[in-house]
């Protein structure tokens, strides 16, 4: 039983860092699926079964909130360099170059390594493209690169 609530708090946990609630229904189907049969095939009794059932339920409901609280606790917060330097760099920032030149607008932040520019500015062609926070050399109320802007268009990456 004890086994069965963990593997429903990992699997819980997991899903809250991806998904939204909707893929908790089948999740605690297919779970209460998988406790049963288990159950019966060990020769519990009906039950225990059921106890099993409702208590890998309840783990995976609150280890999803947990998940999806811790995850956007994360996605909150500045992004930070390799270093463990905070940089404040939040959406709709401007970035420039190295060359003070203007390379885009952020739009968000897709991991901790990573910024997505809005495909609203004229350079992105209407997809929004991705550059590396490595680029960052500071930020004043904009976001400055250690590249000039015109390097860093050549090299972003489409993310769409």
């Amino acid at each position: 039983m004890v086994i069965a609530i963990g593997i429903g708090a990992l699997i819980g946990g997991a899903l809250g860092l991806r998904w939204n609630v909707f893929i908790l229904i089948p999740a605690i189907i297919l779970a209460a699926l998988g406790t049963a049969v288990v159950g019966a095939a060990s020769g519990d009794e009906a039950w225990l079964v059921g106890l099993t059932i409702f208590l890998v339920a309840a783990a995976i409901q609150i280890s999803y909130l947990s998940a999806t609280i811790a995850r956007a606790v994360v996605v909150g917060l500045p992004l930070e360099r390799n270093a463990g330097l905070a940089l404040d760099i939040w959406e709709h920032m401007e970035v420039v170059g190295s060359d003070g030149e203007y390379v885009g607008t952020i739009e968000h932040a897709q991991s901790a390594d990573r910024i997505v520019l809005t495909c609203d500015d004229p350079k992105a062609g209407g997809k929004p493209h991705l550059i590396s926070v490595s680029l960052v050399d500071y930020v004043d109320g904009k976001v400055h690169l250690n590249k000039p802007s015109e390097k860093v268009v050549l090299e972003w990456k489409s993310a769409a």
